[in-house]
């Protein structure tokens, strides 16, 4: 059964696991979050997609990426042959997918500098850049990574923001508790809070940033951020005073991985434009079967009669804008005006058996007429 694009979404949040990053996580004992590597194959992302009606997407290698290595050498070889791989991978199946290019440790501040500037101005095919929470000891918005940042503003880059492993103790919440569950939306709000009032985001006006799993607990505790910079002892340490620390804000995209409760898009809406609002799955780091029963969730509020402000045709158009502004001579982006169109696809392989999905299917289908 074919899909049309006006139901379907365009993933930014999805990652893929290329044999060079398997191979560095078996080599140096897994996933420090503690969260299980899962299988990911061609096929099997493919599947996924046409089972959730994703038209396109955007791949990257999830936390730590290159930084599993450090600032070193191998860390800087292991970004480039990521970004070979995931090109390679977008290339077997033209028009479905697009990537977004990973770094080295920011800590090896002249080697992230030099992958940076090979992305924009060599290879010219990602459709941004994959960023971590922290580096080291480091939050994203550290006076010491300010080079990166000017230089990733140079290219007016698309910066997706990921969380990543978090030094604190306990390490697991109960002692068997994975970081990712709980921690990493609060690393998210860290660097969110770390890029503002470090005056980052002001300072480069000619990149967007896409926040994971709809900002973290920050569009919560946002207005208690902002407040906190009308306080003197406080406000004369801050690179940017409230009103610039709120034209920041205003700047940040948001996807929907893992974040589609009521409460959560509610919220969201309540705290930002809906245009600056997109669609992410996090696959395969969340079981399907954990997506396919989010998408319900989603699919049921959208069509609400008062929240119809996210349906998927809107929530495509910001995906298309963003990823047409930034385009790199040879990227891959969705069509301007392709979720007007009407277009279907049929499964390449089929969809997952599964209800919940099925019934998303139907329901979001309804939004089209």
């Amino acid at each position: 059964m074919a899909r049309s694009t006006n139901s379907s979404r365009i993933d930014t949040h999805i990652h893929v696991l290329p044999p060079s990053y398997v191979r560095a996580l078996d080599e140096n004992g897994g996933d420090p979050s503690g969260w299980a590597t899962p299988s990911w194959s061609l096929e099997e992302c493919v599947r996924f997609s046409d089972t959730v009606g994703a038209s396109f997407s955007v791949l990257s290698v999830t936390a730590p990426g290159p930084s599993l290595l450090g600032p070193t050498d191998a860390g800087q070889k292991l970004a480039r042959t990521l970004n070979k791989e995931v090109w390679e991978l977008c290339c077997q199946k033209r028009g479905r997918f697009g990537y977004f290019a990973s770094l080295p440790d920011f800590n090896d501040i002249d080697s992230t500098i030099n992958e940076i500037r090979h992305i924009y101005e060599k290879e010219k095919t990602a459709n941004g850049v994959i960023v971590m929470t922290s580096y080291g000891d480091r939050l994203l918005g550290d006076e010491h990574f300010q080079p990166i940042w000017q230089t990733l503003n140079d290219h007016k880059a698309l910066v997706f923001v990921h969380p990543g492993h978090v030094k604190i103790t306990p390490e697991k919440i109960a002692g068997f508790l994975p970081q990712p569950v709980l921690d990493y939306p609060q690393a998210t709000t860290r660097a969110i809070v770390s890029l503002i009032i470090s005056g980052t985001v002001t300072m480069c006006p000619d990149i967007d940033i896409i926040l994971s799993h709809a900002g973290g607990t920050f569009p919560y505790i946002a207005s208690r951020v902002l407040g906190a910079l009308a306080e003197p002892i406080l406000a004369r340490q801050s690179r940017v005073d409230h009103q610039q620390a709120m034209q920041a804000v205003n700047r940040f995209y948001y996807d929907l991985a893992l974040s589609v409760s009521t409460p959560q898009l509610k919220a969201l809406l309540a705290f930002t434009s809906p245009s600056k609002i997109l669609w992410g799955s996090d696959f395969p780091y969340a079981s399907k079967q954990g997506i396919y029963r989010l998408l319900l969730q989603y699919s049921k509020f959208a069509n609400s009669e008062e929240r119809k402000d996210v349906r998927p045709a809107l929530l495509n158009e910001n995906a298309i804008a963003l990823l047409q502004k930034h385009k790199a001579e040879q990227a891959i982006v969705p069509a301007l005006g392709a979720q007007k169109q009407g277009v279907s696809r049929e499964p390449e392989f089929g969809f997952d058996s599964n209800q919940d999905a099925e019934q998303a299917r139907d329901l979001l289908a309804k939004l089209d007429t």
